[in-house]
């Protein structure tokens, strides 16, 4: 049959090229554990921390394997990392976001897409997938059972595919957002066990969490830490598209759009898009961004309007810009110089976002430094040993205290109504999650009569966003 003068180039004349993706492979996972050995800085110091945290400690205090906010999934497979400290969780996400880039190239090369080699370095080096991988957060591990779940579906496993899953909303909330689309997909193809293994994972938690913590069957519904009403605000509905470059970088930015107008033009593109493509590629990435940019538009579910929660589709995203990329290969027919000269371009686009925005290695920033400089006047001032209020994650981390013991130390919670502070204790308040966390502002804070203030700290620090705010600390002692 005579090949059509559309004719997409395919991957075949890059058959040396698919020979190196295992070598880069082997090498990008040493190259980002080095990474994450030897940078200072931490990609998002609260969540990250405390999910670290709840990871450590589980082997102390054992509910905490089924602490809702901290996502059981993640706990009971990042805590034997966490043992060794936060480095040992950062290796852990390093191992998460690999493995992610390498099912999204497999994937890729089982849907038999152009350019699938392309797949894992685009993933590797996206500037958010970056950040969340040299960090404590649960984004990578999402991304990487999500992955895992198409590659098994790919592989004609759909009962496997389908046990995966339905782990996926312990890994992240947004799990159940995303089942539907798979069990969407179970139900067209008329596999109705594999639609129902979707539920295993619910109903196992539910039962162990009932049985072993929380005594209530319900638990997962009852004790949901992400409520429907506001509670940090809420800004405009193409909040995360106009964060494109700091979540995708130029080149996928613009490959994704044509991802989706490939769609339009499906019966020029060979392979078509299949089924398993466009429900569980196209589909998940679109209505997880969706979701989110619809949550922080009206304020829902604790939404905070974080651009690093789009990581956990990010290999989607880039499956779909393999799509956009094989689109502009239509324009160029056998041009291969042209074609060579969009992949190089495309690829040195991502790494300058990327490396622009974090480096090489992930250095401290302003918000890190000055919980650092706090920490250090309260060692300094021989108090790190009190017992201590807290509302910052980190200054926990900083001060090795653990944040579970009831012993050492507690959060804020009704700190300003409280009438039994511990005498010779610390408060220790900063000017973000002590007004927006507990409803503790800075005249609030200084109005509680046993409070005598002993250290005090600000910095200005720039957003992303380039709007300056200035970053408050304060320490009291309870007299």
């Amino acid at each position: 049959m005579q090949e059509s003068a559309h004719q997409p180039i395919t991957p075949s004349p890059y058959h040396r090229i698919n020979k190196l993706v295992r070598p880069f492979f082997a090498v990008a996972l040493v190259l980002m554990i080095v990474v994450a050995i030897f940078s200072e800085g931490i990609f998002d110091p609260g969540d990250g921390i405390l999910h670290y945290q709840i990871a450590r400690w589980s082997w102390k205090h054992p509910e905490l394997f089924m602490h809702h906010w901290g996502k059981p999934v993640y706990t009971l497979l990042s805590s034997p990392f966490a043992q060794f400290g936060y480095k040992g969780a950062m290796i852990f996400n390093v191992l998460c976001h690999v493995g992610a880039a390498w099912l999204t190239w497999r994937v890729a090369d089982r849907m038999k897409l152009p350019f699938a080699f392309l797949a894992g370095p685009l993933l590797l080096f996206a500037p958010i997938s970056w950040g969340c991988a040299q960090s404590g957060l649960t984004e990578p591990l999402f991304a990487l059972t999500l992955m895992l779940g198409i590659y098994f579906i790919t592989a004609g496993r759909n009962t496997v595919a389908a046990c995966i899953i339905s782990i996926l909303p312990f890994v992240r909330t947004e799990g159940f957002i995303l089942a539907p689309l798979f069990g969407l997909f179970f139900l067209v193809r008329k596999e109705y066990l594999s639609m129902c293994l979707l539920a295993a994972g619910t109903l196992l938690y539910s039962i162990i969490g009932a049985i072993v913590v929380h005594h209530d069957f319900l638990w997962i519904i009852h004790q949901n830490p992400y409520r429907g009403e506001e509670m940090y605000g809420h800004g405009g509905l193409f909040h995360f598209v106009g964060l494109n470059e700091f979540i995708f970088g130029w080149s996928i930015t613009a490959l994704l759009n044509l991802g989706f107008i490939s769609l339009v033009f499906r019966k020029k593109l060979l392979p078509r898009h299949s089924l398993a493509e466009i429900i569980l590629v196209f589909g998940c990435f679109f209505v997880f961004f969706v979701a989110h940019s619809i949550f922080w538009w009206k304020g829902l579910f604790g939404s905070y309007g974080l651009y690093r929660v789009i990581a956990c589709v990010l290999p989607c995203a880039v499956l779909v810009s393999l799509r956009g990329l094989q689109l502009i290969t239509l324009v160029y027919a056998n041009k291969k110089i042209a074609v060579n000269l969009t992949l190089i371009v495309v690829v040195a686009t991502t790494l300058f976002n990327t490396f622009r925005q974090y480096g090489l290695f992930l250095a401290a920033d302003e918000k890190q430094k000055i919980v650092q400089d706090v920490a250090t006047e309260i060692r300094t001032q021989h108090l790190d040993q009190r017992f201590l209020y807290f509302g910052h994650p980190l200054m926990t981390h900083l001060l090795d205290k653990d944040p579970f013991d009831p012993e050492q130390c507690t959060e804020m919670w009704g700190l300003a109504e409280n009438p039994a502070l511990k005498k010779d204790a610390i408060v220790v308040w900063d000017s973000h999650f002590g007004p927006l966390q507990y409803a503790i502002p800075e005249e609030r804070l200084l109005g509680i009569p046993q409070l005598h203030e002993v250290i005090r700290q600000s910095r200005e620090y720039r957003q992303q966003d380039g709007k300056v705010v200035t970053l408050t600390w304060i320490v009291c002692e309870v007299e």
